[in-house]
């Protein structure tokens, strides 16, 4: 048996297959979706079973040890960074001692999310801020494997299922490995994002250049969408209107096995738990500026003692975990509910056959109204 037998809804996109297969049997093929799945050349493969074992072999490690409000004391770093600052602090513990930090980053065209390694300050700012579509991993666990071999420090930030992916074709523990997973609300399709940005392109009549989906002009909490482009000009929008936001919060391009994540978990496999730490505000007024506070879990006595290293504001939050997550942070372990397969199906089938606006015109507006309603209902409720 192989990797070829796993149900859609059972892959999260990983590629620790694809990473340990001793033949090269096994590729990653874009879906109808725009999504990647792994498929076997039934001809090279040996039926060794190493791709089941490392897609199965799903182990979460590590309790949480202590949960933190944190951020920058760099208030320009913060300004540029989706939540406090953390991320990019861990990685320049780790940029200045030579050592390698992959995370995700954009591709040049701006139409990839991608995972990078890089071994420079200089490098690290295309690999901040959050990024609302799934990577394309190629061989970076490869090559991860050889620097820790080597005996290089190493940080890897992703998603629950990419630091698990890492773990499981890794086998061991390292030392020298610093993971870092984030609160994750699923993954969106790379082809509905390729889509979008070649849309962009068009309309504008020009190449996208940058996308920040977390702009904070309007405050933290404003959550806007920042798109430039290379004549200069710029599109800026909320999330709640923009349409490409809208279709990855109506859940109509998010992957299927997000719907029965089994990394969705109140136990962690990573060092670092990192997020947004929403509704602070309720918790301890006086830390919330509106300007990002990071949600950090140090999962690990080794995340605690570089959490201490760092050049970072950090206060202990004395707060009920589970319950935290259930009021406040659903992602942190309860699965996203499903929707029926034929409005999926029509999204898809609108999204290549009109343009993108069109199409979000068609089958995304009564979505967009809805999520515009409950937040004014909510915002009436919190201010009244």
């Amino acid at each position: 048996m192989n990797i070829s037998s796993l149900k859609k809804d059972e892959c999260c996109g990983c590629t620790a297959c694809v990473s340990c297969c001793p033949t090269k049997a096994i590729e990653m093929q874009i879906d109808y979706e725009g999504f990647l799945y792994p498929v076997v050349d039934e001809i090279k493969c040996m039926d060794c079973g190493k791709c089941m074992k490392v897609c199965r072999d799903v182990k979460f490690y590590n309790e949480p040890q202590h949960i933190y409000a944190c951020w920058s004391k760099d208030n320009a770093l913060r300004a540029k960074s989706s939540s406090g600052g953390i991320f990019s602090l861990l990685a320049e513990r780790i940029l200045t001692r030579g050592g390698y930090v992959c995370a995700v980053g954009y591709s040049d065209d701006c139409t990839e999310c991608l995972h990078k390694i890089i071994s420079s300050l200089g490098e690290l700012d295309d690999l901040r801020r959050a990024k609302f579509v799934q990577s394309k991993k190629y061989d970076v666990y490869i090559r991860l494997k050889s620097l820790l071999l080597e005996g290089k420090e190493v940080l890897f930030c992703g998603t629950p299922c990419e630091v698990g992916g890492l773990r499981q074709f890794l086998r061991k523990k390292y030392n020298n490995l610093v993971t870092c997973d984030i609160i994750c609300g699923c993954v969106s399709s790379p082809g509905v994002y390729k889509t979008y940005i070649d849309f962009l392109n068009k309309k504008h009549n020009s190449r996208v250049v940058s996308v920040n989906f977390k702009d904070k002009r309007a405050g933290w909490r404003g959550k806007s969408i920042a798109v430039k482009f290379a004549s200069g000009e710029e599109y800026l929008n909320s999330i709640l209107d923009d349409d490409y936001c809208v279709s990855f919060h109506s859940r109509y391009n998010i992957r299927p096995s997000c719907f029965n994540c089994k990394y969705r978990n109140l136990k962690r496999g990573a060092d670092f738990t990192l997020g947004d730490f929403w509704a602070i505000e309720k918790y301890y007024p006086e830390y919330d500026d509106n300007k990002g506070t990071s949600f950090v879990l140090t999962n690990t006595t080794k995340a605690t003692i570089i959490l201490d290293e760092l050049d970072v504001i950090k206060h202990p939050m004395d707060i009920d975990y589970e319950e935290y997550s259930t009021k406040f942070n659903w992602c942190m372990h309860r699965n996203p509910t499903g929707m029926p397969e034929q409005d999926r199906k029509t999204f898809y089938d609108d999204l290549y056959s009109m343009p993108f606006d069109q199409m979000a015109m068609k089958d995304l507006e009564q979505i967009r109204q809805a999520r515009k309603q409950k937040k004014l209902i909510t915002k009436e409720v919190k201010y009244e």
